[in-house]
């Protein structure tokens, strides 16, 4: 007998209750496809694998479950909701529970309370099948994620699309039995109207996959409306049984290896920067799944070793464990360890392990447990009669040992042996203290905060910062710009500020980052003895460029145009003295283009814009936005650490942008003005405070305090290059 044979047996044992399609080897070994590439795409940033992933993952679980519905209605003639979400719930809540709890405690350990409490507040999300819409409502970016500074949660949202769906599914069934039964209708009539109500219900919510895609990406990535089409597909794939029993077997080969390579393709042909993800892109590995599933109904395809193989099919027996697992493994272990080979082959080691643990130990007792088989067990162990399968002591040994191999990998991180505190910043000269990376002189309010600055730089202790970490996050008085009305898609109040008879009148026009660099600008208006007015035409979302530039946030892409020609038209008709344009130096999308702008092409938009306006103003001023690569609000989240864990440097993409910029500025005759030396050090390391203030809400936008703070060393900066 074969190892093949023996797990076949093995697997029909195991699978005695359970219906026919849960029995399928090659279905088992699908769900190993799915989580292994979710697994890369988290530990290793495979552009596409979690996308791929969870897509084949819904219409394999759309495929069982529809399944299993359609033929307990044909059995039953009705659908048995106490049952069906009574062996649900054994079958995705304790190890969920188990996972939510684990992590939020291995969170209290590993993080400072503010971001513990949030992990907390993910996981009761999590629990009641609501974190989709709780990512979504926090604007989280699962295209844009770093594995220690996101949610250990945030995997919990393909679950609760899950669960969503399933709320509704049966309750169709259940109406489409009972019009069966009226209507003295056959199986055949079932299996037509139910395949026939999820036709529309899977077209539907694919044209509002496409709509939604091209409007609020991340949006779309955890709308279940915009996701239901995925998990249809595969419920369309059950009501097609008949049909699909048909295909010829020579052909099956062909289907189930032409599914694989889709789904292969589709993880090279997705990536983080496609603009039609969830749709169409998710089309490739739906369709690729479908072909699998559909290759194997009536009789599994031959020639199909991948799928249908005890390793492939043991992965995808625990898949669902290692799907819970793999991601605050990731996430919690980026906390204490350093990026190497240390942590991968810790968190495939410790994810592996605690997958084994949870499917054997938790899951899949939990799921076929009743009150006879625990009085039997509670019975021989009290007379210690009790003798576990032999492959439960199995699991047992391979847990504990890639524990103990994972443990071993963790105690001999490089990083274990290195000195406590990271390296300082070398004291700078008094030279360095009066002069920016460019070597241009700075003045005396500049050099005053360059001192400061190499000062946060060597710090060994965090002060007391004002306003908190905490608060930065959850009040959002803090966060603000701190001028209502004037940051938004309309401009609700008289947003100027300074004498009206000011001799040098400015206008701010730009996205987010200006929207923010216009408080400190109005501080300096304010102080100047009715010398300056500055008004603002800035806002978020709105790049201050000649193409639209794709937003997450459908009503400022929407507002863009016109807020933009109301900037144009607002120069024109007050010609202002000086105009400052500010955007943030991120890589920026065209609308309806899958790739990022050079910033040759950023430079030619931003001068075609400008000539519009170049006429009606003496003065260009382009104002950089902040620079740095560190969010404090996640590094600071970690139990143990330092100040220098939160340094920042200046991006490659900073300097990359900067430069055009200046190139642009110079051929228009305008100013561009550095705000490196407001927020870093003349080694463009960059602190996240100075003094007690924090320095930036996160990686492209100046806190309001220390906006007020720099707000005099800002018009120093101004005045020096001739601003005003």
């Amino acid at each position: 007998m074969t190892i093949l044979d023996r797990y076949k047996r093995y697997s029909r044992r195991r699978y005695r209750n359970a219906d026919a399609d849960h029995k399928r080897l090659d279905v088992q070994g699908l769900r190993m496809v799915a989580v292994l590439t979710v697994f890369a795409n988290h530990l290793w940033g495979w552009p596409s694998g979690g996308f791929v992933g969870v897509d084949v993952f819904f219409v394999i679980s759309g495929f069982l479950i529809t399944g299993n519905l359609l033929r307990t209605a044909d059995t039953t003639g009705t659908v048995s909701f106490t049952r069906f979400y009574w062996n649900r719930a054994r079958r995705i809540v304790p190890a969920a529970t188990v996972v939510l709890v684990v992590t939020f405690l291995a969170a209290t350990l590993l993080f400072l309370p503010f971001r513990s409490r949030q992990v907390g507040i993910d996981a009761l999300f999590a629990f009641v099948f609501a974190a989709n819409w709780h990512f979504a409502a926090q604007g989280t970016d699962y295209f844009n994620t770093v594995a220690d500074t996101v949610s250990p949660i945030q995997h919990y949202w393909s679950l609760s699309i899950e669960e969503q769906f399933y709320l509704v599914w049966p309750a169709l069934i259940f109406i489409i039995s009972v019009l069966v039964i009226r209507k003295g209708w056959t199986h055949t009539h079932r299996m037509q109207l139910a395949g026939g109500v999820m036709g529309v219900i899977v077209a539907a919510s694919l044209a509002w996959a496409l709509y939604e895609t091209t409007t609020a990406p991340t949006w779309a990535y955890f709308n279940t409306f915009a996701r239901v089409w995925e998990l249809g597909v595969g419920a369309l794939l059950a009501t097609a049984i008949g049909l699909l029993t048909r295909i010829p077997r020579a052909l099956r080969p062909v289907l189930s290896w032409g599914g694989l390579l889709l789904i292969a393709a589709s993880m090279f042909l997705i990536g983080d920067t496609s603009s039609g993800f969830p749709a169409p892109w998710a089309l490739l590995p739906v369709a690729g799944a479908s072909l699998v599933i559909a290759a194997g109904v009536g009789g599994e395809p031959r020639f199909q070793g991948f799928l249908r193989n005890p390793v492939s099919c043991y992965i995808g027996d625990i898949s669902y464990s290692l799907y819970l697992v793999h991601w605050p493994v990731i996430v919690l272990l980026g906390a204490i360890m350093d990026d190497s080979w240390y942590f991968y082959f810790a968190a495939v080691t410790l994810s592996s392990a605690l997958a084994i643990g949870s499917y054997h130990f938790v899951e899949n007792p939990l799921r076929h447990a009743d009150s006879d088989k625990a009085r039997t067990i509670w019975h021989d162990l009290k007379r210690r009669r009790f003798h576990p399968q032999r492959s439960t002591g199995y699991a047992a040994i391979g847990a504990l040992t890639l524990l103990v191999v994972a443990s071993v990998a963790y105690m001999e991180r490089p990083e274990a042996y290195r000195h406590a505190i990271p390296p300082r910043v070398a004291a700078a000269s008094p030279a360095g203290l009066n002069q920016s990376a460019q070597g241009v002189p700075l003045g005396p309010l500049a050099s005053a905060l360059q001192t400061q600055i190499v000062a946060a730089l060597q710090a060994d202790d965090w002060p007391a910062l004002n306003p908190t970490i905490e608060s930065i996050i959850n009040d959002q008085a803090v966060s603000d710009p701190g001028i209502p009305g004037c940051s938004g898609t309309v401009l609700q109040s008289d947003c100027t500020w300074g004498s009206p008879t000011a001799a040098t009148r400015i206008v701010v026009v730009g996205n987010s980052v200006a929207a923010y660099y216009v408080q400190p600008l109005r501080e300096i208006a304010l102080a100047s003895n009715g010398q300056l007015q500055v008004h603002t035409e800035a806002m978020p979302g709105c790049n201050f460029l000649n193409d639209l530039i794709t937003t997450d946030d459908e009503s400022y892409m929407n507002a863009c145009p016109g807020r933009k020609q109301q900037a144009i038209d607002y120069i024109n008709r007050t010609k202002p003295d000086v105009v400052i344009i500010s955007n943030n130096y991120v890589n920026k999308q065209r609308v309806g283009s899958d790739r990022e702008m050079t910033p040759g092409e950023w430079s030619k938009s931003m001068s075609l814009i400008v000539e519009q306006i170049r006429p009606s103003t003496k003065k260009i001023v382009f104002l950089s936005p902040p620079p740095g690569d560190v969010l404090i609000t996640d590094c600071y989240g970690k139990r143990g650490n330092t100040p220098a864990d939160c340094i920042g440097k200046v991006t490659p993409t900073w300097n990359d942008m900067a430069d055009a910029e200046q190139q642009l500025a110079s051929t228009l005759g305008g100013v561009w003005i550095d705000s490196r030396p407001w927020f870093c050090s003349s080694e463009r390391l960059c602190p996240s405070f100075v003094e007690t203030t924090p320095t930036k809400l996160d990686r492209s936008h100046i806190l309001p305090a220390y906006g007020l703070k720099i707000s005099p060393v800002m018009g120093e900066s101004f005045r020096a290059a001739g601003v005003f």
